[in-house]
Parts: C-alpha cells; sequence; structure tokens
C-alpha cells in the first residue's frame, strides 16, 4: 500500500515536470512574449462564446454518458449525471494524468451493474469522442490531399487496399475474451436501434461544440483560420492534449499547437497563445463542479458521532 502510495505521488510529480518543462521549452522558442501580447489583448467576447461552448460540450457529454450507462444497465439521473460529469472533468482538468475523473465516475456507479459495466460506459462515452475526432481529422486530411489523388493514384489504391486487408486480418484472428465482451458492450450503448441516432447527434453536437470552442479562442487572439484548415488542426491539436502524459494537457497542447498549425500559416506564438487561452477558459468553465464537490466535502468535513 506504501508503494502504491509512493509510485502515485511520483506519478503526479511527473506528469507536473513533463507540464512545466514543455510549457518552459514552448514558451522560450515560440516567442512567449509576442505570445503573451496575444492573450493581453485578446477579445473577451470570443472567449465568452468559448465558455458557452465548452459548458454545451460538458452537459452533452453528460448526457451521452447517461445514454450510454442506461444501456450497459447502470440508469442515472440526469442531475446526478450532468453534476458527477462536471466534477469529473473538474479532476481531469486540475489533477495530473488527465484521466483521475473518469475513474471516480465508474467508481461511483459500479453499484448497479458492477465496476466492469461501470468503467465500460465510462470508456465508451470518452472513446466515441476521441473516434469522432479521428474521423473528422481524416476526413480533412483527405480532403486537403484530394489535389494528389490523380497523380499518386497508385499511391492511393496501395493504402486502400492495405487499410482492407488489415481490418479483414483482423476480423479473422480470435479475439480475447475482454475484446468481445467490449464489442457486445459497444453494440449495444451505441448500434442499439432505440439509441443509436441519438448517440450520432449528441456526439456531432459534442464535436461541433469543442471545435468551435477551439475556433472561439483562435479568433480571440486574432488568428485566422479557413473551415477546412481548422478541421485539420484543431481536431490534431485536441487529440495531442489527450494523451495522459501532463496535467489536463498543458505544455503537450501547446507543444502541439506550435508545430501543427503552421501547416495552415498560423505564426507558432499565435497558436501558442491560442492554446494557453483554450486551456484557460476550458478550466474555468468546469468550475461548476465545485457547486457538486461541495456536499461530499462537506459530509467528509464532518465527525463521525462517537459511540458510546
Amino acid at each position: 500500500m506504501v508503494n502504491d502510495r509512493i509510485i502515485q505521488i511520483l506519478r503526479a510529480i511527473a506528469y507536473l515536470l513533463a507540464s512545466t518543462t514543455l510549457l518552459w521549452l514552448v514558451w522560450r522558442w515560440f516567442d512567449g512574449a509576442q505570445a503573451w501580447q496575444r492573450l493581453k489583448s485578446a477579445e473577451l467576447a470570443w472567449l465568452v462564446l468559448a465558455l458557452v461552448l465548452l459548458s454545451l460540450q460538458t452537459v452533452g457529454s453528460a448526457l451521452r454518458w447517461q445514454l450510454t450507462a442506461t444501456q450497459l444497465g447502470t440508469p442515472i439521473a440526469t442531475s446526478k449525471a450532468v453534476g458527477q460529469y462536471y466534477v469529473s472533468m473538474l479532476c481531469n482538468l486540475t489533477l495530473p494524468g488527465g484521466v483521475l475523473g473518469d475513474a471516480g465516475r465508474a467508481w461511483h456507479n459500479r453499484q448497479e451493474a458492477g465496476l466492469a459495466t461501470s468503467a465500460a460506459a465510462v470508456v465508451l462515452e470518452r472513446l466515441a469522442g476521441q473516434l469522432a475526432m479521428i474521423v473528422t481529422l481524416a476526413v480533412a486530411l483527405a480532403w486537403q490531399l484530394r489535389a494528389t489523388a490523380a497523380s499518386h493514384l497508385t499511391w492511393w489504391i496501395g493504402i486502400a487496399f492495405a487499410l482492407g486487408a488489415t481490418v479483414f486480418m483482423l476480423t479473422r484472428l480470435a479475439k480475447p475474451a475482454w475484446l468481445n465482451r467490449m464489442a457486445g458492450w459497444m453494440h449495444q450503448a451505441w448500434f442499439a436501434s432505440q439509441v443509436r441516432a441519438r448517440q450520432f447527434w449528441l456526439t456531432v453536437l459534442i464535436l461541433a461544440a469543442s471545435l468551435m470552442s477551439f475556433y472561439a479562442c483562435a479568433q480571440a487572439v486574432g488568428v485566422e483560420l479557413s473551415a477546412s484548415m481548422a478541421l485539420l488542426v484543431l481536431p490534431a491539436t485536441l487529440l495531442v492534449m489527450a494523451l495522459p502524459v501532463s496535467v489536463a494537457g498543458w505544455g503537450v497542447r501547446e507543444a502541439g499547437a506550435a508545430l501543427i498549425w503552421p501547416i495552415a500559416g498560423v505564426a507558432s506564438d499565435a497558436a501558442v497563445a491560442a492554446s494557453v487561452a483554450y486551456g484557460i477558459v476550458a478550466t474555468i468553465s468546469v468550475l461548476p463542479g465545485l457547486w457538486w464537490l461541495k456536499p461530499g466535502l462537506k459530509n467528509k468535513a464532518k465527525p463521525k458521532p462517537e459511540h458510546a
């Protein structure tokens, strides 16, 4: 138990060091002073719009989690789902690793159908968002490369054939029991006839709110992005941010933006400013989680009655 505690502390320190080091390097290499000037002159209206969109994303994600959990036999009241999701995101955006809040949701709702099913609902809800982001990035990348279709037709056919062959082989391989179980949960949660439409439209809403909030932060610091390039660089940056190697994506997100956004003609310092603005607004957007967290803290603070 002591060794596990030490490992957790060391891991948290490693995440903090990763974020701090990356932020320092990004600030030093990509004109942090200019990025700071952009942040100081950011347009408040765009930041408020980003805040509203991020709040919409959180509520939409809570509803998607509620729908997923209900399909897996773990019904959750709407108010409870929204409250727990806010607390979860508050933990994810303020604690090292970025997944502690998700683990907490799985743990707190384990009684109904067991921890494995509760965890599956959390994983599938987050996975839906990541897959939507990946599909958006793939479509945007294909759109940008469409001009090469004629001149590199052989390459494109080869890639399509390789992907098809890989998928075919994977479907033929023997799957471990846990993977078959997860596939069953996925079908039940995503593709059952009574929920597939709601899952799809909730995911579209959440994806749109996520990308538009980042776009609003970019506009706030004076970054101009065309729609086609926004659909390329924004999902890429958000996917990089999701890597659980820092504190709430800080440092990783800024480094990703500084390296990726120049392909859209955006200066690295502007990309860093937009990324920092997004990080700040995202953190503010989940502060309502403190309201739902407060009753639990009060209960813990109450002294236990002494027994005679």
